[in-house]
């Protein structure tokens, strides 16, 4: 073990461990693993730590029917730690570690992959409010895989120690009883295992899962200082780091698979940014994800120092009252518009931008017309679109800035990491811009060919019930800007080098930013029609703001999920959203993603 890793365990383990009987010699494990917990499988070496006293050395056994071995780990302040060999999925093994007359056990203990989930409400959000919910409940009785949780204390959810999602749905009472364990897990987290599980199949391991999101969060609370200083238009204040040093760092030591990071809400109303330029929410995400990395992997045979990253953009409702969402989802892939991408290798996403909830823009929500006996005016919303029922089903939690419909975010979460994690074949995401071309009345916008692959193609979904393309063209070369500020949007406070460039309709969809019409021009294209913006066109970008729906009456019917206009088929996967200048005839987009490919029609 290294001096610094050595040193973050003397610091942690004062806090993190529990207690042992009063002996002469003292010894426990960290309060972090538990009974049937999970265990990181084969190639890597599963890490154990605790504290002792008393002694110089602490004896760990490691037994299963028909096979048993003894590890010894040296005391060092208080501590110890041990590498367990490689160990191949499965088993139900006990742990137990000895210290003189002291000893502490760990039984129904298996290897598998373990993977810790974090971010702020929309990764807390429990599955008690989600849509889901009662199909994953069948699943886990049925016994279609092994997963189990594990979850930290916060806000939003209990603390939950290492079980069985079985045993989870049955404490303290049944789900369909009551409100089980089960329903205070992270929504996010559980879909993502999931449908990670049903996509590998019988290749699927035994799952671990780790929850220690807080509701509310920012970003900064999750990295150290030291980080953090390496950001510009980042303020050091006293909430920083505290989430680091409390939820990640007891953490550490342990041996994983990867990461799922579900955050950005409450950073909408800071300094988006760019990780090419050093500044911002860009800046930050690019630090969380290298810093994590190099943490976990301090010793040498344990989580991988490039292990797979998982992430979700936001949703519309996770705009804040923010602007520019789009921006941020940008700055969420550290500005490429995709991932993985150079700056982020192995990291995978989900696109949210069309995973609102399909009734968070019905108006009677907020008017708190569903009760026992609303008032006649509000069954002209209410029956048509059986807005109470749905919420019989599975309420909101604080409204509909929490969408419920989570289970297609782990879906798109799962089949991403099925690629990037563990090299399964097919595609793991939407179609991406690489170029376009002006011609005439019309620009011809071309997607990356490589990441679609053979089987898939770009579709133009019909938008006319949602009654948007969602794609806009710049109808004044002055007024480009990358993130605004103000109520009306009318300050450009990032115009694409970090720098503020004054007033303005910036964000006027109306006379700005024109709404056009597209087609599918072939397999990896589709053509824009110019004659809304009067054959404007200076910049270009697509699901940049606001809803698939939000162009729709809000009393009307609700808005189905995944239902912007531009996808890949068959696999469903939705455009990954763009921005660009149009110079010279030509896509441009800022730094560090690039879109200027040079392009020719092609032949079908």
């Amino acid at each position: 073990m290294t001096l610094g890793a050595r040193s973050v365990l003397a610091s942690l383990l004062a806090v993190a461990f529990c207690a042992s009987p009063s002996a002469a010699a003292n010894v426990s494990f960290a309060t972090v693993f538990g009974d049937y917990m999970v265990l990181q499988r084969h190639p890597v070496k599963a890490a154990l730590f605790g504290t002792a006293s008393g002694v110089a050395q602490v004896s760990l056994q490691v037994t299963q029917p028909g096979s048993s071995y003894v590890l010894r780990a040296d005391v060092k302040d208080g501590t110890w730690r041990a590498l367990l060999p490689p160990t191949f999925a499965g088993g139900d093994w006990t742990i137990t570690a000895t210290a003189g007359d002291a000893s502490a056990a760990l039984q129904h203990v298996t290897f598998g992959d373990v993977w810790y989930c974090s971010g702020q409400s929309n990764m807390a959000l429990p599955l008690k409010y989600t849509l889901s919910r009662n199909q994953s409940v069948d699943m886990v009785k049925a016994k279609k895989f092994d997963i189990r949780i594990q979850g930290m204390s916060g806000n939003m959810n209990p603390f939950q120690p290492w079980m069985q999602a079985s045993d989870a749905t049955m404490k303290p009472a049944a789900c369909d009883q009551g409100d089980c364990l089960f329903f205070r897990f992270s929504s996010t987290c559980w879909y993502f295992a999931e449908s990670l599980v049903e996509k590998l199949g019988k290749a699927a391991p035994p799952i671990g899962l780790i929850h220690t999101a807080v509701g509310g969060s920012m970003i900064e609370a999750w990295l150290d200082n030291k980080t953090m200083s390496t950001c510009k238009n980042v303020s050091l204040g006293p909430g920083n780091q505290q989430f680091h040093d409390q939820r990640v760092m007891p953490y550490v030591g342990m041996s994983l698979k990867g990461w799922i990071w579900y955050q950005g809400e409450n950073d909408m109303h800071g300094t988006h940014g760019n990780s090419q330029l050093g500044y911002g929410y860009g800046c930050m995400m690019l630090g969380l994800v290298r810093s994590w990395r190099a943490l976990w992997s301090t010793t040498p045979g344990t989580t991988d120092p490039d292990a797979p990253f998982g992430f979700v953009t936001l949703a519309p409702s996770g705009a804040e009252g923010g602007n520019s969402i789009g921006a941020m989802r940008w700055a969420q892939t550290a500005n490429y518009g995709v991932a993985p991408n150079p700056a982020m290798p192995n990291t995978f996403m989900a696109q949210a931008f069309d995973l609102d909830d399909p009734f968070g823009n019905i108006t009677c929500y907020r008017a708190g017309c569903c009760n026992k006996d609303p008032k006649p005016a509000c069954w002209s919303c209410l029956g048509p679109n059986g807005y109470c029922s749905n919420l019989t089903g599975a309420n909101f939690y604080l409204g509909p800035i929490h969408p419920r419909d989570k289970k297609p975010v782990g879906e798109r979460l799962a089949r991403a990491g099925a690629v990037v994690a563990y090299g399964q074949q097919g595609i793991y995401t939407g179609p991406t811009l690489s170029g376009c071309s002006v011609s005439g009345n019309k620009v011809t916008v071309h997607f990356n060919s490589s990441l679609l692959g053979h089987t898939e193609k770009v579709t133009v979904q019909d938008y006319h019930k949602i009654k948007s393309s969602r794609l806009e063209v710049l109808t004044n070369r002055s007024l480009f800007c990358l993130q605004t500020a103000g109520r009306k949007m009318e300050q450009c406070i990032d115009d694409g080098t970090g720098h503020a460039t004054g007033q303005g309709p910036y964000d006027d969809t109306k006379t700005t930013w024109v709404t056009v019409d597209v087609t599918s021009a072939g397999p990896n294209s589709i053509t824009v029609d110019l004659t809304k913006s009067g054959g404007k066109a200076y910049a270009i970008r697509y699901a940049w703001q606001g809803s698939c729906c939000d162009q729709r009456d809000p009393t009307g019917e609700p808005c189905p999920i995944a239902s912007c206009p531009l996808l890949a088929e068959p696999s469903g996967l939705p455009a990954n959203p763009f921005l660009a200048r149009v110079e010279d005839g030509r896509c441009k987009c800022v730094a560090p993603q690039v879109c200027d490919e040079s392009l020719q029609p092609i032949v079908v």
